[in-house]
């Protein structure tokens, strides 16, 4: 028993030494690692201008970046037949596809396709029940067309 009891002994002091070798190689490059850095410090503190202030000791003078600013709606999601509603009330009895285009831009609720166009006629074409087909491209709320016609008779 007391030759397996060596042996273990023996396998760990190994493995330790093997560690400890391992780790004073680690050592070794850090510190090669530290003295480098330490060398590019001391050789790029005096190309950098002299700063008066203490907290900004090694500030560098950038471009303040902007960042884009974005439009955030304050208006909770809805379809974009109601924003239209909502937005195209001041201009009249009819109006346009550019027209309901320009009212959503507007209050902030842009389509975002290369087909907005197309997206905004399609919309308005499949909404009978809130917008009436006046011609090409010509359309009117169905309560503001009745009161345009009333002003008419």
């Amino acid at each position: 028993m007391e030759a397996t009891q060596i042996s273990i002994y023996g396998r760990a002091l190994a493995e330790a030494q093997g560690d400890l070798a391992e780790v004073q190689g680690e050592i070794e490059l850090l510190l090669k690692k530290k003295d480098r850095l330490e060398a590019f410090i001391a050789n790029t503190e005096p190309l950098l201008p002299k700063v008066e202030t203490a907290s900004a000791k090694l500030s560098l003078n950038f471009p303040k970046q902007e960042t884009p600013k974005r439009t955030i709606s304050t208006l909770p999601a809805q379809p974009i037949w109601k924003s239209i509603v909502r937005s195209i009330n001041g201009k009249g009895s009819e109006f346009t596809v550019k027209d309901a285009l320009e009212a959503l831009d507007r209050i902030g609720r842009g389509v975002n396709s290369p087909n907005r166009f197309q997206i905004v006629r399609a919309v308005l074409a499949k909404k009978t029940e809130n917008f009436v087909k006046l011609g090409p491209g010509k359309f009117a709320l169905k309560g503001k067309q009745k009161e345009a016609s009333e002003e008419a008779s």
